[in-house]
């Protein structure tokens, strides 16, 4: 077990995964597995489908990555900052980053005295451009 509960799964760092991680990295929010290998295909990258199904659920279970689920239960992935703090406001339509939810989360943890704390907060529902559509 790692420091914050996420198991240690032992595994290769491979060119294919260290390209999985870049494109995570320049996603602008969360993408299922699927998705993922079609934006790396369209950047050039030949990659298997399996190794892009894989290595994002590896660096999930191991917390090197966030991740989430869909309305449809689907796994979605994202590389957010490394700040040890997971907050996300996800519309069901498009995900978006909520530092609004970092800032309730600590000015609650302080309102009742707790300290060191290690929230992961995530509220699902549609943003105005996707309930429009």
């Amino acid at each position: 077990m790692t420091a914050n509960g996420a198991r240690r799964v032992h595994h290769y760092e491979t060119q294919q995964r260290r390209a999985i991680l870049h494109a995570l990295a320049r996603a602008p929010g969360f993408l299922s597995a699927q998705a993922l290998h079609a934006h790396m295909h369209a950047a050039g990258h030949t990659i298997a489908l399996t190794t892009v199904y894989r290595a994002p659920h590896v660096y999930a279970d191991t917390g090197r990555i966030d991740s989430t689920y869909d309305a449809t239960g689907g796994r979605l992935f994202h590389l957010g900052p490394d700040t040890g703090r997971s907050h996300y406001l996800v519309c069901r339509g498009l995900p978006l980053d909520a530092a609004v939810a970092r800032d309730w989360a600590a000015a609650t943890a302080a309102d009742n005295g707790f300290t060191d704390i290690n929230p992961v907060i995530e509220l699902t529902g549609m943003c105005p451009a996707c309930s429009a559509s």
